[in-house]
């Protein structure tokens, strides 16, 4: 399935979609929801890209993170 998102303007209640030239299906389903105020007022068409906290520039991850932080000893503490 091929899904497209679109932050669209309305004007006189008129909504116009532009599609890729990929997309090729004859039947979609449309759902019309209002865009939060914080995702309006992105460029249409461009996802905003996440930054990381810039107290995390110059660390490195130098652990598996697969691995529980604490071992397992500690799980028994309760006991």
């Amino acid at each position: 399935m091929e899904a497209v998102r679109q932050m669209v303007h309305v004007e006189n209640k008129v909504l116009t979609v532009y599609l890729p030239d990929s997309f090729t299906a004859k039947d979609v389903e449309v759902i019309i929801l209002p865009a939060s105020p914080s995702v309006a007022e992105t460029t249409p068409g461009r996802a905003v890209r996440r930054q990381p906290s810039p107290k995390l520039r110059g660390t490195r991850i130098s652990w598996d993170l697969t691995e529980p932080v604490v071992p397992e000893s500690d799980w028994d503490v309760l006991k």
